[in-house]
């Protein structure tokens, strides 16, 4: 079972107690832990996404960098060497402020829960026991999909969409037998249909040029089964903007030293969290699946885009 166990707790304890743990979001090298404050024989390797006790630990080898989220900042620890938590924490000059650490932290306390972190295909915990999927509670009005729908949209799923091409995925909902073929269809504002295209696949990549799209331009998308078009997604609506907007969100982001000092996977996640706060709800869904794609066993990425397809209602 791993640590899964530990890390149910953890979860919980990080939920009650968010703003008073500090969470790692980036591991580079070898790192280990202990909760404790004396004790050699408790130290275990570090993940992403756990909170750490204040009386806890840190064991880092030359080359290592950890870096944590605390108090809607972030800090960056990289010399070699026995730290312990607390000490960490009251060295105000070594935390600092960036409203990407800020961000990210919003979306690691949401995902804290531990239907986010539990592994759906790993064994150890009864029924009775396995977390349930939190109610989502919408404060921005930002959930764009319809849990009752018999195909769920994935991505492109509202939001802004740029560049010569997007990516559009849907999936059958539950209970419900994938169809053979797909029917695409992408239409304006007023219906007209702009783009029909059939498909083996539960997905496709949208060429801009192709369906004749415009900046600044609304449009709409829906997938059917090809033989019974009452099985579909709900019709979503996007927006079709300039490329620099995007560009110029992820610029900002990488000069930072949120960014430049994560290691990959949680540069990813940055990327990720920052293009969905920007309104790119089809880029940060790829850039998460990205992530785990890349780092499979990058726990809080999985967790991550878990999160992120619940605020989307699915």
């Amino acid at each position: 079972m791993r640590w899964l166990t530990l890390l149910f707790f953890a979860c919980t304890s990080l939920m009650l107690n968010a703003q008073d743990s500090p969470v790692v979001y980036s591991v580079d090298g070898p790192a280990r832990y202990s909760p404790a404050s004396k004790g050699w024989f408790n130290f275990s390797p570090i993940k992403t996404g756990m909170p750490l006790s204040k009386e806890g630990r840190l064991k880092l080898k030359a080359g290592t960098s950890v870096s944590l989220l605390y108090d809607e900042q972030f800090a960056t620890i990289n010399t070699r060497g026995k730290h312990d938590i607390a000490t960490l924490l009251t060295d105000y000059d070594q935390f600092q402020e960036s409203p990407y650490a800020e961000l990210l932290q919003d979306r690691v306390e949401e995902a804290s829960d531990p239907f986010f972190f539990y592994l759906d295909d790993e064994p150890g915990l009864a029924a009775s026991t396995k977390p349930t999927k939190p109610k989502y509670e919408s404060k921005e009005g930002d959930g764009h999909g319809d849990a009752d729908a018999a195909l769920l949209p994935i991505t492109t799923n509202g939001g802004k969409v740029a560049g010569e091409s997007f990516f559009v995925s849907w999936a059958p909902g539950a209970d419900v037998k994938a169809p053979d073929q797909y029917t695409f269809r992408l239409t304006d504002d007023q219906g007209q249909v702009l783009l029909e295209e059939t498909t083996a696949e539960s997905n496709l990549t949208v060429n801009a040029a192709d369906a004749g799209l415009k900046t600044g331009e609304f449009y709409r998308w829906k997938a059917t089964a090809s033989n019974d078009a009452s099985v579909g997604t709900p019709l979503i609506t996007f927006q079709y903007v300039d490329k620099t907007e995007l560009d110029s969100a992820l610029s900002d982001l990488r000069s930072t030293p949120a960014y430049s000092t994560a290691e990959p996977a949680a540069k990813l996640l940055l990327e990720a969290v920052t293009m969905e706060d920007n309104g790119f709800q089809e880029r940060a869904g790829l850039r998460f699946r990205k992530a785990m794609g890349q780092y499979p066993d990058h726990d809080l990425a999985r967790a991550l885009y878990k999160a992120f397809l619940w605020r989307q209602g699915l």
